[in-house]
C-alpha cells in the first residue's frame, strides 16, 4: 500500500483520519510539513509513516540514512547524510480530533 493508501475497512475497526508528518531545522528556523494524509485506523497511519521514513527528503547523492523508533511506536527520528549535508529530521503521525469545516459545503 502507498503512503496515501488504505486497506479496506473491516467490522469493528474504528475508520478516522490521520496526517503524516515531518519536522526538521536549523538555528532559529524550523519547518513542519505534512507528509501525507490516511484515512483508516492507527496501524493504516503508522505503516504510511514507517514508509515515509524511508524516502521523506532524499539527497540527491544520500550517503546513508538512519531511522530510529520513538518509544510508543507513532514517531521516528530520520537522520540522513548527503554528499554535504547531515540532516536530522522528526516525523510522526497525529490524528484529527477536530475540523470546523467538517459537513460545510466545499
Amino acid at each position: 500500500m502507498g503512503a496515501t493508501e488504505t486497506r479496506p475497512y473491516l467490522w469493528g475497526e474504528r475508520m478516522e483520519k490521520w496526517i503524516v508528518y515531518a519536522q526538521y531545522g536549523s538555528g532559529d528556523s524550523y519547518f513542519t510539513e505534512v507528509v501525507a494524509r490516511v484515512t483508516g485506523t492507527r496501524d493504516d497511519a503508522r505503516e504510511a509513516l514507517l514508509a515515509a521514513t524511508r524516502a521523506y527528503r532524499a539527497p540527491m547523492r544520500e550517503k546513508w540514512r538512519e531511522v530510529y523508533r520513538m518509544p510508543g511506536g507513532d514517531s521516528y527520528l530520520v537522520i540522513v547524510k548527503g554528499a554535504v549535508t547531515l540532516t536530522e529530521i522528526t516525523m510522526g503521525i497525529a490524528e484529527l480530533v477536530h475540523d470546523s469545516k467538517a459537513g460545510a459545503p466545499e
